[in-house]
């Protein structure tokens, strides 16, 4: 039932990868965009899952999985992850390196003058 809006591409226009390319390329970009706090390779993740529940999801009817739609879903999931990736791998190289990461406690916090 969650998959299934995302397999109705297929069934109005059966012959076009680009839509269900573009498809998940929103998918994934708006999933970046509304879930701020939630790790990049957590979304990159469920959305190479969602690519592959929605090339199987065909199987159930007896039909044969088709390997060019889940290949263009699969590169619309990628050109909206590889973008994030590639901004963080310019931070490192600029030298930003986070010392603290965000799910750590915060030491100084909890260690001052009012704690002792």
């Amino acid at each position: 039932m969650l998959v299934a809006p995302l397999s109705l591409a297929s069934a109005v226009s059966p012959g076009s990868e680009v839509i269900g390319g573009l498809i998940f390329y929103g998918v994934t970009a708006g999933a970046y965009g509304v879930l701020p706090f939630v790790r990049r390779g957590d979304i990159a993740m469920v959305a190479i899952w969602l690519v592959l529940a929605v090339g199987v999801a065909p199987c159930v009817e007896g039909r044969e999985l088709s390997a060019p739609h889940m290949f263009a879903d699969m590169a619309g999931v990628l050109m909206a992850a590889v973008p994030i990736y590639l901004a963080r791998y310019r931070q490192i190289v600029q030298g930003d390196m986070r010392q603290h990461r965000r799910r750590d406690t915060d030491a100084a916090a909890t260690s001052g003058p009012a704690a002792s």
